[in-house]
């Protein structure tokens, strides 16, 4: 603050008489400029799992990025009765141009070869912004409004086409104006790589207190953002559901195999049995007359030798001295007898027997 001080001497002339004028001192106090602060707010923390890294698109780093600038302000009351000026200090955002923003790598700088931050050159257009890219960060740089900056800065993705060997990335953002007067904060993010699945998501959170906000409204407020992007990891209900889809497709494919084996027995037992003809004519069944024959010649010859006995037994009875010459007459006559047995019993049925 400048103070300033002059005397100034009046003179009246009059004719009669000289009037007086008491002396008044004035002051004039010239205040420094207020400073512009600079606040960059976002996610401070991202989780990603390795396939996204190496995915075309990559990952989005500051998609929730937020840029902002305020200056303090000085606002005089007066007291009417002690008649004393009365200064209390305020926040009030301001539309500033920014000059740079610089994203660089914490610790080990991008392998070229398989890690790198990239920009579209079409998120450019239309804008004062050029970018300057290398294995140690990206450089954004132009006299443009800090919506141009925070619209470009969050287009920004980074690739890793080698995920497993890296477990975490950090990354500093910082912003300017006024070639380099004037600075904001050290926004730091950190990204984690998830290499496996696990049970439940990991979400990204992070409490972010802006002071700006703090003097706006005069109390201590504390921001919770909650991030856009959470783990794309895959549960396990994922996994179960694959599982059971693979399950089913094996049962049904099984099903279609039995079935159409099924199909294959029926129509070879079709085939088999179109073979045998049945006949369903009348049954003729021929019986051999000479197996008829052997039972009638049977009964004949027992009959013959009963009448043998009978008539050996009569001529016994009648004559014990009958000499053997009358035996053997009587023999002959048996034996005469014997083949009219048959003669008379036999009878030849030449009819054929059908059923």
């Amino acid at each position: 603050m400048v103070i300033a001080s002059s005397l100034v001497q009046l003179r009246c002339f009059g004719e009669d008489t000289c009037i007086s004028i008491p002396d008044i001192d004035a002051v004039v106090m010239v205040q420094q400029p207020s400073e512009p602060r600079i606040t960059i707010t976002g996610v401070e923390r991202l989780s990603w799992p390795a396939s996204d890294l190496r995915a075309p698109g990559g990952i989005a780093l500051f998609q929730d990025l937020h840029i902002i600038s305020t200056v303090k302000k000085s606002e005089t009351k007066t007291d009417s009765q002690q008649h004393q000026s009365v200064r209390r200090p305020g926040v009030m955002e301001i539309i500033h141009n920014l000059d740079y923003c610089d994203v660089l790598v914490l610790g080990e700088e991008l392998r070229a070869e398989q890690e790198s931050l990239q920009l579209q050159r079409g998120v450019l257009t239309g804008k004062h912004l050029d970018a300057t890219n290398s294995s140690s960060g990206i450089s954004v740089y132009g006299v443009d409004s800090m919506s141009n900056y925070e619209a470009v800065i969050r287009e920004l993705r980074y690739f890793n086409f080698q995920p497993s060997h890296v477990t975490e990335r950090r990354f500093r953002l910082t912003c300017s104006e006024l070639n380099g007067r004037y600075t904001s904060n050290e926004f730091a993010l950190e990204v984690s790589v998830l290499h496996s699945a696990q049970a439940a998501e990991r979400v990204n959170h992070v409490v972010a207190p802006p002071q700006y906000l703090q003097l706006l409204h005069h109390q201590s407020t504390t921001l919770d953002l909650s991030p856009t992007h959470s783990s794309a990891v895959p549960s396990a209900a994922t996994v179960l559901i694959v599982t059971c889809i693979a399950a089913l497709v094996v049962v049904v494919v099984i099903g279609i195999y039995r079935i159409h084996i099924t199909h294959q027995q029926d129509v070879r037992l079709n085939e088999s049995n179109g073979d045998v003809t049945w006949d369903s004519g009348a049954l003729n069944i021929t019986v051999n007359p000479m197996e008829s024959l052997e039972a009638p010649q049977g009964a004949a010859e027992d009959v013959a030798e009963e009448e043998e006995e009978e008539d050996e037994d009569e001529e016994e009875e009648e004559d014990d001295n009958i000499t053997s010459g009358e035996s053997d007459d009587s023999e002959e006559e048996a034996d005469v007898q014997l083949p009219t047995a048959p003669n008379k019993t036999t009878h030849w049925d030449k009819t054929t027997h059908s059923f």
